[in-house]
């Protein structure tokens, strides 16, 4: 238990991915930042910088099934409500608190095989007809053992039209209104952050001494860090530029991901720098931080990006993922994916939350 919470340290805000994330006093985050986060029960609400949301929801209980509304901002934003689960359903098995969902007809769209059955519709009279009979419900049963629950389904929908400037408006889900669609603000625009090419390399021998600098210089924080002498990966440097180098140092190991700490080091000596990397948003987790773990972490020289994937447990139902791109100062975020709590219906598919342009 003692190594599972070290190993949790490297990933952002784990301590949440393993349990559902109860709301709490909001945390003013930085100027400028749009993309959000939130919890609910058994629900969760991402908006990315753009501001296009995703309502999630499903029951750790029973994995393999989800309920996702995905909505891009604007007038217009287009809208989708699915309902999925890892196994075959009939629109006669979805049932709402035990009764008949009754939905089907040209509204909806039902794609079915043996290993995936998706129930999905962009009607807004549909979803929101459907979203009115959630908001007092329990569950959603779908055959068999897939359920999704609607603990906090009732907040998370509230959210996403909140975040979306939709309250009192004809394109609002709940708390609709007279608000005519022009309204809704258009989407933020999303940031250039091209790539950063690295044109210059260490020299010979370059990287053992930048590494060995760092040990020496950290060995107070590898202490700290309960970081392990035995990790069975190999340390790295590359070059920033003529000046400065990315160092990367293993510091712990787990049964299906390891963590390293990363530095900004000097080329011709000097302090090194502990790299702790942005992941700003906004929302209800009062944990939230910047990232100075670094789990499965990748350095691309020919875009200067850092990239990072952190799983919540094995199955990679929840977690985090994102990159960085050096822009010649700092590595700024290009990317962040992000699932605090684990379940659903596809390993791997967290919301994202921050998303750019080259």
């Amino acid at each position: 238990m003692m190594r599972f919470r070290r190993i949790a340290r490297t990933m952002l805000l784990l301590g949440a991915i393993a349990a559902t994330v109860a709301a709490a006093k909001p945390i003013p985050a930085p100027p400028g930042t749009v993309q959000s986060y939130d919890g609910y029960k058994s629900w969760l609400v991402a908006c990315d910088n753009a501001l296009r949301c995703v309502a999630k929801g499903f029951s750790d209980a029973h994995p393999g099934a989800e309920i996702v509304i995905d909505r891009d901002a604007g007038p217009s934003g287009k809208l989708a409500l699915s309902i999925r689960a890892e196994r075959a359903f009939a629109l006669g098995d979805v049932r709402i608190d035990g009764k008949p969902a009754g939905l089907g007809g040209p509204a909806w769209r039902l794609d079915a095989n043996t290993d995936e059955t998706t129930l999905s519709s962009s009607d807004l009279a549909g979803v929101r007809q459907l979203v009115a009979r959630l908001r007092n419900a329990a569950r959603v049963t779908l055959g068999g053992d897939a359920e999704v629950s609607l603990d906090g389904f009732a907040a998370a929908v509230l959210r996403l039209d909140e975040r979306q400037s939709r309250i009192g408006g004809v394109t609002a889900l709940v708390r609709t209104g007279p608000l005519p669609a022009s309204r809704v603000p258009r989407p933020p625009a999303l940031p250039k952050i091209p790539d950063h090419p690295i044109t210059v390399t260490l020299a010979p021998g370059e990287e053992k001494r930048l590494i060995a600098a760092v040990r020496a210089d950290q060995k107070a924080v590898f202490a700290k860090e309960d970081c392990a002498s035995d990790v069975p990966v190999d340390p790295e440097a590359h070059a920033l530029d003529k000046t400065q180098a990315l160092v990367i140092i293993p510091c712990l190991m787990g049964a299906y991901q390891g963590s390293a700490l990363g530095y900004i080091a000097p080329r011709r000596g000097g302090k090194p720098k502990r790299l702790v990397l942005p992941t700003p948003y906004l929302g209800n987790d009062a944990e939230r931080g910047d990232e100075s773990y670094l789990t499965d972490a990748d350095f691309d020289p020919k875009t200067g990006t850092l990239s990072m994937a952190a799983k919540g447990r094995g199955m990679a139902d929840c977690g985090m993922s994102a990159s960085w791109i050096w822009n010649g100062e700092r590595f700024v975020l290009s990317d962040m994916a992000l699932q605090q709590m684990c379940g659903g219906a596809e390993p791997g598919d967290w919301p994202v939350i921050f998303r750019s342009l080259r």
